[in-house]
């Protein structure tokens, strides 16, 4: 059982001085003899307040260097602002504490004349003094020497403790700076006026706070020292975690449960939670429970303490009375308040809000859960503020109760579980989230229902899940970080069924792992991800086995048997052969070394693995490769494999070619982007193509080719053997005689019908030749990209040419080439011609203007081919927009999706556009971003999105560039036409096959 012997003497500790400490009048300056006694006064005020509560010793990391901060003539710019940060209860509250003591001692700082403390605990920040006064109020004698204080501004030091409850009164609208110390004003002004050095500029500053308040704090600070306060070192917590068990296999299934859950090790960094975890441990062995699961998580452990401490101790009552169950909301609900408001602190007043008595809530506890100050402000704080979230969490569950309860008609409003899902970006409420989750499980809400006497609600199980679901449902516009902090979510549960129905939706799962704990907190959840289809994951060096003994020294890694991190990632790959819909695997810029590489490919070697595609774009994975060409021979249902980015050897390449030839393998899609393939590669490469009837996508953008190799590669398209169908030389460094003899092997090429060859500079003589080979009747390209091929002027009338007499070209992408509009009139005209069936045409970038758009509106109205067409990027302006107009108001046109972002667009087209888009069914997609509409333009747009004729799904706009009324009118667009999607990532909605030469 906690008592008050578990009290830390660090974060929060509280004081308890005889003295009442009154407002005193400053004075008008003592002589030199008065301010020695005053202030050897004041010093023994505060050694007598902080020396039964402040217990650092001066060999600690933080207070050697907080001693080197503070000291004088020193050969580096002396910090004036010193910011203390880390979890809360870390240490930091007693660190500045300590720093106050041993000034007060005489032991630092003592070129400090005077030092003040200002925490939370003593004053309630909105209420209204000067800056003397504040100084007054900390004075033990009737007479602050306040003149004498303030006549040296650079000797005096102020520590703001817990600036995490200032911080919310920091939002109010008037922040006007006070620069003198005497006027009068509320107190966070008066502290924000030190902070941003309005007032007494010279003067020293100490400030505390937690991580999530840091990012804020840093807009306000000027010229900073940023020292972490980190706690309980590893191999102190295991000590402490074990000090009360001797049996050594239930030690190493504590420690493996514990400490090998990082999140929870994590949180032992501070001692009182240490403290707390250990006492939960004890009572789980008095309980009988020897068995400790495989992960212990936080909130089955304060769940077995807190409702161990409430269980009823007489035999004739069997659970919490009707007066305890009141004890018990009143406080849960007060922490919950607490938790949304950022308040840690509470008063007399609070408690008598919630109905609660001091006694009452220790006799229903039996442990210090509320600490005390009995100092002149009385007030409360819970023992760590991790159990305030834990009580926080458990108010939601049991809201339900409280209906007929009169105090809870009292209080205000707290807000809703759906207002916390839409919080996700205050970190503040995580802790909370946590263990709302937690709770959810079957064991846990058993536990409390015998414990409360009655059964609770299924309706907040019901909304957590929603949460979820809903994530799943929104992949491709969901956070990676929300997933994965939803999956430790569902982790901290341990019920597999409420798991499950959580991840129903997900389809697609996109995570980015940094942490072992991520790593068997994915696994567990991916597992239950019944209907997953795409699976992307970035593993960050976690699979370092050096790293990892490293991070976590205390976990004995086990002599005989596997070491953890490898249970973890088998785990984590079995996910392969478990879930037959998964088709996608993408690992790209994973560090994955030579082990971990042999597993990932033992897993896809599974027969129940049905994984079709692979990807390890930009990936560290060269030590294990050789694993993964056996894979391409026992994995028949992998069809695509992308390498892009990883420096292949040549006995990669060779290894590679062996594989692809043998008849088991059934790989049509090899991507080596940049891989910094040699000429002998394309020999083995050119004869691969020779040899092989599977693959027909070969992908060498961002490689060297040389003629020579051109030659090899030539070589084998011209042949019949060839199968390829789709082949990408993007950024080659092609030469002109290289172009050339690629154009002339194409020539008696029967099978390519998808040709890149974006970002090579092509001269005329090479794009007439490549026009005159695709001109013939046999030639099979169906997909052309001609991208930043820095094409001249005579080069169009060439691809006119080819246009009208090709009726296979389906894609012709020329962006930022200078087709100006001279060659965009060519163009149009081959485009009319009967003969081109040409469906999509990228023009983004291409300096075209308004001159063009009427031959552009005549394409759009007469080619029922034509379904797509960008022209993003082109100063076209409004006139230009309003031609397109007539072209999209036609019956005749069949245009489905227009890319107009960057045009140069103003409300002045607005009018034509929106009547244009009101009579048009054919668009679904339309690109909008990066033009200049005022409210009254995206007004009538809108309008012509909500038509009844519109078939608009895909809009291309970024929301928060306008005002309230427009981005409500966007938001009802969304609501009355549900499958609409409108987002600043247009091109993210492409088809594969659009952009299939995309890396």
């Amino acid at each position: 059982m906690l008592t008050g012997d578990m009290q830390l003497a660090g974060e929060d500790s509280m004081s308890n001085p005889e003295e009442d400490r009154e407002p005193i009048q400053s004075d008008q300056g003592p002589d030199e003899g008065q301010a020695t006694g005053n202030l050897q006064v004041y010093k023994a005020h505060i050694t007598k307040k902080l020396n039964k509560s402040v217990k650092v010793r001066s060999d600690d990391p933080e207070m050697r260097v907080l001693s080197e901060a503070f000291k004088p003539y020193q050969k580096t710019v002396q910090p004036h602002t010193v910011v203390l940060h880390g979890k809360p209860g870390v240490g930091k509250s007693a660190l500045a504490r300590s720093i106050i003591l041993d000034w007060a001692q005489n032991k630092l700082c003592r070129d400090i004349s005077y030092a003040f403390l200002f925490s939370s605990k003593d004053r309630k920040w909105t209420e209204k003094s000067s800056l003397a006064h504040l100084i007054s109020r900390e004075w033990p004698g009737s007479q602050a020497p306040v003149t004498e204080i303030m006549s040296k501004p650079e000797r005096l030091l102020f520590v703001m403790d817990d600036f995490d409850s200032l911080e919310s009164a920091l939002l109010q609208e008037d922040m006007r700076l006070c620069k003198d110390w005497e006027d009068e004003r509320p107190i966070y002004i008066v502290l924000y006026s030190l902070l941003k050095k309005a007032l007494l500029p010279k003067s020293f500053i100490l400030i505390t706070t937690t991580d999530a308040g840091l990012q804020k704090l840093k807009s306000m600070l000027v010229s900073p020292l940023y020292i972490l306060v980190e706690g309980l070192s590893l191999t102190m917590r295991k000590q402490v975690v074990l000090k009360n068990i001797i049996d050594d296999h239930r030690k190493n299934q504590v420690i493996c449960s514990v400490i090998g859950n990082h999140w929870l090790a994590e949180q032992c960094q501070v001692p009182s939670v240490c403290l707390l975890v250990c006492e939960a441990l004890k009572i789980q062995e008095e309980l009988g429970e020897r068995r400790t699961p495989v992960f212990q998580t936080l909130t089955s452990l304060y769940a077995t303490l807190v409702f161990h401490q409430l269980t009823p101790r007489e035999p004739s009552q069997s659970c919490l009375s009707q007066e305890e169950r009141g004890t018990l909301m009143g406080l849960c609900r007060m922490a919950a308040e607490g938790v949304w408001s950022k308040k840690s602190v509470f008063y007399d007043d609070d408690l008598q809000t919630y109905g609660l008595k001091e006694s009452e809530i220790s006799a229903l506890f039996r442990m210090n859960i509320l600490q005390v100050d009995r100092s002149a402000k009385r007030c409360y704080v819970f023992f760590h503020v991790s159990l305030q979230d834990f009580c926080a969490a458990l108010h939601y569950v049991l809201e339900g109760l409280g209906k007929s309860n009169q105090y809870f008609c009292l209080t205000k409003n707290l807000r809703s579980l759906t207002e916390l899902k839409q919080t996700h970006f205050n970190t503040h409420l995580d802790g909370m989230k946590r263990f709302l989750f937690g709770l959810m499980n079957k064991d846990t809400m058993r536990t409390l229902e015998v414990l409360l006497g009655c059964s609770l609600s299924p309706d907040v199980k019901k909304v957590l899940q929603h949460w979820v679901s809903v994530l799943g449902q929104q992949a491709n516009a969901t956070n990676l970080t929300d997933v994965l902090d939803a999956f430790h979510y569902l982790f901290e549960s341990q019920d597999e069924e409420f798991v499950c129905s959580s991840l129903t939706s997900f389809q697609g799962v996109g995570i980015v792992v940094n942490q072992r704990m991520d790593l068997a907190v994915s696994s567990y959840c991916l597992q239950h991800c019944q209907s997953l289809e795409t699976l992307w994951v970035d593993v960050r060096g976690v699979l370092s086995m050096e790293m990892n003994i490293e991070l976590c020294p205390v976990i004995h890694q086990p002599t005989h048997g596997k070491p953890h991190i490898t249970e973890f990632w088998e785990d984590f790959c079995s996910v392969l052969g478990t879930h037959p819909k998964l088709k996608h695997l993408d690992l790209g810029s994973s560090i994955l070394n030579e082990w971990a590489m042999k597993i990932l490919c033992m897993k896809l070697r599974n027969p129940a693995c049905k994984v079709q595609s692979v990807t390890f774009k930009n990936a560290e994975i060269t030590s294990g490769l050789q694993y993964l060409w056996m894979t391409l021979i026992s994995n028949q249902n992998l069809r695509h494999l992308h390498l892009g980015n990883i420096l292949m050897k040549e006995d990669d390449i060779k290894l590679a070619c062996i594989a692809l030839r043998h008849p088991k393998c059934s790989l049509e899609t090899l991507r080596l982007d940049s891989c910094a393939l040699t000429a002998d590669c394309y020999v083995m490469l050119s004869k691969l193509l020779l040899s092989t009837t599977s693959l027909k996508f070969l992908s060498l953008a961002g490689n060297k080719v040389t003629e020579e190799s051109m030659r090899w590669l030539s070589d084998a398209l011209s042949s019949s053997r060839c199968g390829l169908q789709k082949l990408i030389l993007d950024s080659c460094d092609l030469t002109p005689v290289s172009c050339h003899i690629l154009a002339s092997a194409l020539f008696s090429n029967r099978t390519l019908t998808h040709l890149c060859l974006s970002n090579n500079s092509l001269r005329t003589e090479e794009v007439r030749r490549l026009c005159q080979f695709m001109r013939l009747q046999e030639c099979a390209v169906q997909q052309l990209i001609l991208n930043q091929c820095n094409l001249t002027r005579d080069t169009y009338g060439f691809l006119a040419l080819m246009l009208s007499h090709n009726g296979k070209l389906t894609h012709l992408g020329l962006t930022m080439n200078p087709v100006e509009d001279s060659g965009m009139k060519l163009l149009c005209d081959g485009i009319k011609e009967p003969t081109c069936h040409l469906q999509e045409l990228d023009l983004v970038d291409c300096q075209l203007t308004e001159d063009c758009c009427a031959d552009l509106a005549s394409v759009i109205a007469t080619k029922q081919h034509l379904k797509s067409l960008d022209l993003g990027s082109n100063d076209l302006g409004d006139r230009g927009v309003i031609a397109l107009c007539k072209g999209l108001k036609e019956s005749g046109t069949s245009l489905e999706r227009l890319g107009l972002e960057a045009c140069g667009l103003t409300s002045d087209c607005c009018e034509e556009l929106s009547l244009a888009l009101s009579c048009n069914s054919c668009l679904v997609s339309l690109n909008l971003l990066r033009n200049d509409f005022c409210t009254s333009g995206m007004l009538k747009l809108c309008s012509a999105f909500l038509h009844p004729s519109s078939n608009l799904w895909k809009i291309g706009l970024w929301k928060q560039q306008y005002y309230a009324e427009v981005r409500r009118q966007l938001e009802k667009v969304q609501l009355t036409k549900s499958h609409m999607l409108i987002d600043d990532d247009w091109y993210s909605f492409n088809e594969d096959d659009r952009n299939w030469w995309r890396n």
